[in-house]
């Protein structure tokens, strides 16, 4: 994709997370998390004559369809087709993380094969029953769905005490590819994240990257639904974005979970808007 857009998309719809018995908030995030990011692109611009900025085109924000998970998925899917139809990297802001389903089987139809990386404290594979879906069920979705391949899914930071041995031995079965953070911390962010593009670029046509912000440590995150002492350090967390934004392969990427209304100072607002910053750079400096 030669000189690319970004397309920045918001989702204000956290109905997944309220299903899944989490904190709802998430649904402000894309008006919060938008502001903060342009302020932060403007200052960029005025203070560094020479910082390359890639066009931007603001999407709007989805009108979900309230108390319609499924539904508001579809919408979802059939915007995030149209920013890459336009030539865009869809940069998506929600809301829950159930609404990367949407995002990602976009990325699968028009792309035909994805690799999917993930940075979460979950697994994120929680099966639907009874066809309730929620914020725990976007990967597994995608799996059986047949939008992404086992062996081409990644999951990044796993650390959460919440995470049940049926998901994790689900996960083997499918021949993903699980990063805890204890690796991370030890082996660094750079081979992790080049370990997982090997992975997610197999025999693939793009790579779908995802942050569920509960992957970040609460000290530089604490506006989500479950904020955890555990995760990602501020720098490693922006450096992930940077090299996702760098590589050529990443076609897509979701941020996820942000929640306004349990912020402290606004720190996780301005995380997610520097993350939003970080990929635009490292896309920027594609070859």
């Amino acid at each position: 994709m030669k000189n690319p857009r970004i397309g920045i998309l918001g989702v204000p719809f956290d109905l997944g997370i309220k299903l899944n018995k989490g904190r709802p908030g998430a649904r402000f995030a894309p008006k919060k998390i938008k502001e903060k990011f342009y302020k932060l692109i403007s200052e960029k611009k005025r203070n560094r004559t020479k910082y390359k900025i890639l066009e931007i085109v603001d999407y709007g924000n989805i009108v979900p369809a309230y108390g319609n998970v499924k539904a508001t998925h579809e919408k979802v899917t059939k915007a995030v087709k149209k920013i890459i139809k336009d030539g865009c990297i869809p940069i998506v802001i929600g809301g829950g993380h159930d609404i990367s389903f949407g995002s990602g089987k976009a990325a699968s139809v028009l792309y035909r094969r994805i690799g999917q990386i993930n940075i979460d404290a979950h697994y994120d594979v929680r099966p639907v029953i009874n066809g309730k879906i929620n914020s725990g069920t976007p990967f597994r979705r995608l799996l059986e769905g047949k939008y992404l391949i086992g062996n081409q899914f990644v999951e990044l930071g796993l650390h959460s005490p919440k995470n049940l041995k049926e998901h994790y031995q689900y996960l083997l079965d499918q021949r993903a590819t699980l990063i805890k953070m204890d690796s991370i911390h030890k082996t660094g962010i750079d081979k992790a994240m080049k370990k997982a593009f090997l992975v997610a670029g197999k025999n693939t046509n793009a790579i779908v990257f995802d942050i569920d912000i509960d992957g970040v440590q609460k000290r530089f995150a604490p506006g989500c639904s479950a904020p955890s002492v555990h995760g990602f350090t501020k720098s490693q967390i922006l450096r992930s974005a940077y090299l996702a934004g760098k590589n050529i392969d990443v076609r897509l990427f979701n941020l996820m979970e942000v929640s306004p209304v349990y912020d402290v100072r606004n720190k996780t607002v301005k995380l997610a808007a520097e993350l939003i910053v970080n990929f635009i750079d490292g896309v920027s400096e594609r070859n």
